[in-house]
């Protein structure tokens, strides 16, 4: 490790869907990088699984109950602070978005065909939809 790197994060990126439509919100002001379209993600507290990571935050920002279906791709932010662990998430109980206005400052289910047309959004998360969620997506069996 360099003298003044700090040590990677880890934090959760919840896909979360109710059939067609996946769940983006908008970054609220006093977020950081206020206004851009993402999914529902956050840092995980020490020792929490990533399963429970994302559930937690559903909760917490967007007041959903979810169930992580399967992680789907890892990454590490651009700024290198983060490694980010991408889960395919389905809701579990009510669509009915109750979003914490700290960190939400709008929301919208989409379709995917529409994901192109939210902007700003991270250059990353873009890539990610359109390169590798189609190719990992599919449906896994039900346990």
């Amino acid at each position: 490790m360099f003298e003044h790197q700090q040590p990677l994060r880890h934090a959760i990126v919840a896909l979360i869907h109710d059939g067609d439509d996946m769940l983006v919100i908008e970054r609220a002001a006093a977020d950081t990088y206020p206004g851009y379209w993402s999914a529902v993600t956050g840092a995980m507290d020490d020792g929490e699984t990533q399963q429970a990571a994302c559930i937690r935050e559903a909760r917490e920002e967007v007041g959903l109950r979810i169930r992580p279906v399967r992680k789907v791709w890892e990454s590490v932010t651009r700024r290198a602070s983060f490694v980010l662990h991408w889960w395919q998430c389905e809701l579990v109980g009510s669509r009915e978005v109750k979003a914490d206005p700290n960190e939400v400052g709008n929301w919208r289910w989409v379709r995917e065909s529409e994901l192109a047309t939210l902007s700003p959004m991270f250059s990353d998360a873009r890539w990610f939809h359109r390169e590798i969620y189609p190719l990992v997506k599919a449906d896994p069996p039900r346990s």
